[in-house]
């Protein structure tokens, strides 16, 4: 690691923080709902349902490998759960990666690696991952992403069949079995497994019984933006004081609150914006 302090500079260093905040929770906060309420929807729910898994699945290998970050140099940036693999480079893989394979343009391929490229290397910059957490966290959303592709494209008729409300509670239940299995859950694991129940459930409901498209307009996306992102902060902050002030800061109150979080994203804000009439209501 010694050769990072011979490349640290007072002009990279910022830079190499914006790389790093691509891979934070307030980044995921602030794109992925703004990207499913203004962008391409369908697309935006693959990608979050990939996204919040593959940091359920990181939190989970952390937890079995338990290696310890790097002690010998100084970081520049907070981190305090195990080091292997990254957790940055695998979302930024999974994120970029797969927004860019949704999109199939030579443009967006360049993009994601120079993205990905430049999260990874953050994390060594800034002294809070070995070379190989980095690798590491590249090689499990490669896999990822290939197994997520191959599913995406088997849809049997069954699974269809079973409807969105017990899709959910069937995947409810393997998730509390893959916990149950884990020795010690981290919160990342327990924030993570929480939003994609929350956000999968939301999308399938959505996806089946609220018909409404997007609806251009400069006002409209800004009151989008508003009503969303107040919503956001309501349950992501506020709910966490209400918790805080009765004295309910277990796992299961970080758990409702990130379910809830998720389920506003995917449903409860597109639901408000078809009521108010933001959204233009599909032909049946």
């Amino acid at each position: 690691m010694e050769w990072v302090l011979s490349i640290r500079a007072e002009w990279l260093t910022p830079i190499m923080k914006i790389f790093t905040f691509l891979g934070d929770e307030e980044f995921f906060l602030l794109f992925l709902p703004i990207a499913y309420w203004l962008w391409r929807k369908q697309v935006m729910g693959r990608v979050g349902m990939i996204l919040l898994l593959t940091f359920v699945l990181n939190a989970i290998i952390k937890g079995i490998f338990q290696i310890p970050r790097p002690d010998e140099i100084e970081h520049l940036v907070h981190a305090d759960d195990w080091s292997f693999p990254s957790g940055h480079s695998q979302g930024a893989m999974v994120l970029w990666g797969w927004l860019a394979y949704e999109m199939k343009e030579r443009w967006s391929y360049i993009a994601a690696a120079i993205l990905i490229a430049g999260v990874g290397f953050s994390r060594i910059y800034l002294g809070v991952h070995f070379p190989m957490d980095v690798l590491g966290g590249f090689s499990i959303g490669l896999v990822t992403l290939i197994v997520y592709a191959w599913i995406l494209k088997l849809e049997p008729a069954g699974w269809v069949y079973l409807g969105p409300t017990r899709q959910s509670l069937i995947l409810f239940v393997i998730l509390m079995g893959i916990f149950m299995l884990v020795p010690e859950l981290s919160e990342v694991a327990i924030k993570g497994g929480a939003a994609f129940i929350g956000f999968l459930a939301g999308y399938l409901h959505e996806k089946k019984y609220l018909s409404c498209t997007f609806k251009p307009g400069l006002n409209l996306l800004i009151s989008k933006l508003v009503l969303g992102l107040f919503g956001i902060i309501v349950i992501w902050m506020g709910l966490k004081q209400v918790f805080v002030s009765i004295g309910y800061t277990t796992d299961m109150a970080v758990f409702i609150r990130y379910t809830l979080l998720g389920g506003w994203i995917s449903f409860g804000a597109p639901y408000l914006f078809c009521q108010f009439g933001w959204n233009l209501e599909k032909s049946r």
